[in-house]
């Protein structure tokens, strides 16, 4: 969060007692927000999106019935205004705060950090309140971390809303009609709240199916390749191993088999080299490398090449020979 120097703060407060004019309250208000907390958002996702509240009590202080339209406004902590809003980590988050389910509308400020030239505004609502009575409520606020934000590290990131950022303004008036705006309020205070997150690590892959050429039986078709395509969250180190599900090997061995009730195999063997010199095998941990492949996420896609050669006898019954291949990554 940016650190305003002790001038700014000052020149702050001076407005903050300057304007609006503060009017005798006949309505008064107390608040209390609950945090939007993201427990966990996963930067290779679309977005994440979680709800938090502010909570009302306003109580009629005179013997006559009165109407009021209350806004609560949330300009940017520690100033802005930015878009979208940013929590800050290991490096930034966007997400933004919305008043609707529909996630359209962004709650805003008519008060402070010019929000209302961006178009957002802050969230205004009626109340009636009978003679020496009090209403409670809450209102919704609707989280959103922006989708898409691949390259975010992994971590806590927060964002704290407090005075100067946020504030309760009061337009009152006699009767069961509210007032049409908040202009000519009275100032309630403002609520605090803080926006949190825990980004976690995550990988995805896929794979491409290795195709031998096809050979007449007794004659060893030449090695083949493919390709596997990893991504992990931005600088999540990752170790990938490769294991066989026909065989129990570690060690990269594998055996195809041929189809219905042809008993016939033929073993071969995985390689990370194409001089086929070194085995890429499953004893790859989440701190170790192994006999497999290592990286390190940076939030896109990244290449890896596995080789493979048969190994075993081809003088078996002419078929369609094959295995499966599972990808373990560890991180």
């Amino acid at each position: 969060m940016r650190k305003l120097p002790f001038y700014a703060f000052a020149l702050l407060g001076l407005l903050l007692f300057a304007a609006p004019a503060v009017r005798a309250q006949n309505i008064t208000c107390t608040l209390s927000a609950t945090d939007v907390l993201f427990s966990s958002v996963d930067p290779l996702s679309s977005q994440t999106d979680v709800n938090g509240s502010v909570s009302y009590s306003c109580r009629n202080t005179t013997g006559t019935q009165r109407s009021a339209r209350i806004c609560l406004s949330i300009g940017e902590a520690g100033g802005g205004p930015t878009n979208p809003r940013q929590m800050s980590g290991t490096g930034t988050l966007q997400f933004q705060l919305y008043e609707d389910v529909a996630h359209t509308q962004v709650w805003g400020s008519d008060v402070w950090g010019g929000n209302p030239a961006m178009g957002w505004s802050s969230n205004a609502f009626t109340l009636t309140i009978p003679a020496n009575q009090t209403r409670t409520g809450a209102v919704t606020m609707y989280g959103r971390v922006i989708g898409g934000q691949t390259g975010v590290a992994p971590g806590s990131y927060v964002d704290a809303y407090g005075a100067g950022d946020t504030l309760m303004t009061i337009n009152e008036q006699t009767g069961t009609t509210a007032p049409a705006n908040c202009g000519g309020t009275t100032v309630n205070g403002p609520f605090t709240f803080r926006v949190t997150a825990n980004v976690i690590k995550n990988c995805t892959v896929s794979a491409n199916d290795l195709i031998f050429t096809s050979v007449p039986s007794g004659t060893v078709p030449p090695a083949g390749n493919t390709g596997i395509s990893m991504t992990c969250s931005s600088g999540t180190k990752y170790y990938v191993g490769l294991a066989s599900l026909n065989t129990a090997s570690t060690t990269g061995v594998g055996q195809m088999k041929g189809s219905g009730t042809n008993t016939d195999t033929i073993a071969y063997q995985l390689y990370s080299n194409s001089a086929l010199t070194t085995v890429w095998g499953n004893t790859a941990t989440t701190t170790t490398v192994g006999n497999g492949m290592a990286g390190t996420g940076s939030g896109a896609a990244q290449s890896m090449t596995v080789y493979a050669k048969v190994t075993g006898s081809t003088d078996v019954t002419p078929d369609t020979y094959s295995d499966i291949v599972q990808v373990n990554v560890n991180y």
